[in-house]
């Protein structure tokens, strides 16, 4: 029984993975073990852990009246850059991202719906100098039953 937060992320990975930029192998990955190989850049990472999913129990949620949840998963893609001015790669593949994730904000009906919360390019606060990564914080809003979270609820 696979979470529905799995297909969820795996449904976001092969979406951006068919942009162009990020379309070879390693390019665009659900999370990372090790640090991305220089000759991969840019590349994505799309991770959910670095901040909690909220859920909210909902009665009545399933097809004989099961409880169930609404749940909103905060969902990031890291931006790894590799560049002589990460600002305007930054905005150029964000550019790109953005324009991919909201073609279809029900992933394909696996979800209700997704926002873009946040982008950010971090950048080294004791020089300003950008540090070559970046995100894209989406918060994606989709229900499962209670007692079955690869069962998608009402």
């Amino acid at each position: 029984m696979t979470h529905r937060r799995s297909v969820v992320v795996t449904e976001v990975v092969t979406r951006l993975s068919s942009i162009p930029d990020f379309a070879g192998a390693g390019k665009c990955a659900r999370g990372r073990a090790s640090a991305v190989p220089l000759e991969l850049l840019p590349a994505l990472t799309v991770t959910w852990g670095e901040a909690g999913e909220i859920s909210i129990r909902r009665p009545m949620s399933g097809p004989n009246g099961e409880d169930g949840y609404d749940r909103t998963l905060p969902l990031s893609v890291v931006v790894h850059l590799r560049e002589n001015d990460p600002e305007g790669e930054f905005d150029r593949i964000c550019s790109l991202i953005e324009a991919k994730m909201e073609a279809d904000v029900s992933l394909g009906g696996i979800t209700i719906d997704l926002d873009l919360q946040s982008t950010r390019l971090f950048v080294d606060p004791r020089t300003g100098i950008p540090m070559s990564v970046g995100s894209l914080l989406y918060s994606i809003r989709y229900k499962t039953l209670a007692t079955g979270p690869s069962i998608s609820a009402l």
